[in-house]
């Protein structure tokens, strides 16, 4: 095993931190994140320090807070790595600082008493640590004032190095296999879990990790998943099913693509075409718009406007995915593209990575999604995803 990223990479992720932190007014920060076999909220800590936490479970006598590690960030020093792990990785991790704990919250507590850090000191991660373990940091360390932050290293992941964005075209295409095979399973006769199982095969071989690999047809499409426990069913689509197939996982290095197909199980009828046609009408024409400077609330207007024109039913689906798309890398971020959730000051810019998406509904016949995966540049959107969109 060895680091993916060169070593001037993370020297260049930790001075962007530090400078923003200066222009927040921070001395220092402590940005946690989370493992455990998740990949929702591990991407801080591993784009510092290149660092994620394998264990999980519950408390014992001998541990706490398992899954979770943190990084210590002092303006003018190197980062501090700690962790839940006995022993830190030195063939992975990026920094020479790492401390072990069996109880990381009470672990990072006591360095920065030990350190005298005192006063305001961001925090990232407050949406997802326990209260359990927040009590733990704050009743240890009564000089310092904690400041949710944790937007701050995620800001800055916002925009893709040029090292990142090749590590993603790697991605894409292990993203393109995956899809393709899931929705060639799901038409040739496949249940829904042996095509997930021959896409998740794909996704594993090439160097991912499976987050979820979503399947529905037939009578349940207004829904995201047909089992919402495992992604996929035991049932099996008929001819004349519509069918949905999407792979939601970190495929390449952590860095995460989410794309979705929806097709017809035999020949469509012409409402089913009409329909599939149409959802991905509203995806291929939002991408052209994602050119820098763009307004992503302009943007979620035009796919508004085409959602209307269309006509057609608000599905539970629709309710629950209220947006266009979003921004992506080391999992889901912001923004969004919708006109509920866009800020007036979302633009798009250069070296960004968005999964655009669209969802319709038509009554008696269902409901189609479709996801691709772009990256911004200066001209025409780089696309990642090129599974097929049609399968007629």
């Amino acid at each position: 095993m060895s680091r993916y990223f060169s070593r001037s990479e993370y020297e260049r992720r930790w001075q962007k931190a530090e400078a923003l932190m200066a222009e927040r007014g921070f001395e220092t920060a402590v940005v946690f994140s989370r493992g455990g076999g998740t990949t929702d909220n591990c991407g801080d800590v591993l784009y510092l320090a290149n660092h994620y936490s394998v264990s999980g479970g519950t408390d014992s006598t001998i541990w706490s807070a398992r899954s979770f590690s943190a990084v210590i960030l002092r303006r003018g020093q190197e980062p501090e790595l700690h962790i839940d792990e006995p022993e830190g990785r030195a063939d992975l991790l990026t920094v020479d600082r790492v401390a072990c704990h069996n109880h990381p919250f009470i672990g990072v507590a006591e360095a920065l008493v030990a350190r005298g850090v005192t006063g305001r000191v961001a925090l990232c991660g407050t949406q997802f640590i326990p209260v359990k373990y927040y009590q733990q940091l704050v009743s240890r360390t009564p000089g310092i004032e904690w400041v949710e932050a944790d937007d701050l290293i995620r800001s800055l992941r916002r925009i893709k190095s040029a090292e990142e964005l090749d590590c993603y075209r790697i991605a894409g295409e292990a993203a393109t296999e995956a899809t393709t095979v899931l929705m060639q399973g799901l038409l040739s006769g496949l249940s829904e879990r042996e095509a997930a199982g021959e896409a998740a095969r794909v996704t594993v071989a090439r160097g991912g990790r499976v987050q979820a690999i979503g399947t529905n047809h037939g009578d349940t499409m207004q829904y995201d998943y047909r089992n919402p426990l495992t992604g996929s069913s035991a049932d099996t689509p008929a001819v004349g099913d519509m069918v949905r197939g999407t792979v939601h996982a970190a495929f390449f290095q952590g860095y995460y693509l989410d794309p979705g197909r929806t097709a017809v199980r035999g020949t469509p009828t012409a409402d089913q075409r009409r329909l599939i046609e149409a959802t991905n009408d509203i995806v291929q024409r939002l991408i052209g718009m994602m050119r820098p400077g763009a307004r992503l609330l302009d943007v979620a207007a035009e796919g508004d406007r085409m959602t209307q024109a269309f006509g057609g039913e608000i599905s539970p689906l629709m309710k629950n995915f209220p947006f266009y798309g979003h921004g992506i890398g080391l999992s889901f971020e912001q923004p969004r593209i919708s006109t509920a959730m866009s800020l007036p000051g979302d633009v798009v810019e250069e070296n960004m990575v968005f999964g655009v998406e669209a969802f319709l509904a038509l009554e008696g016949v269902g409901s189609a999604f479709f996801e691709d995966i772009v990256i911004v540049t200066a001209g025409t959107p780089e696309l990642l995803t090129r599974t097929p969109h049609y399968f007629w």
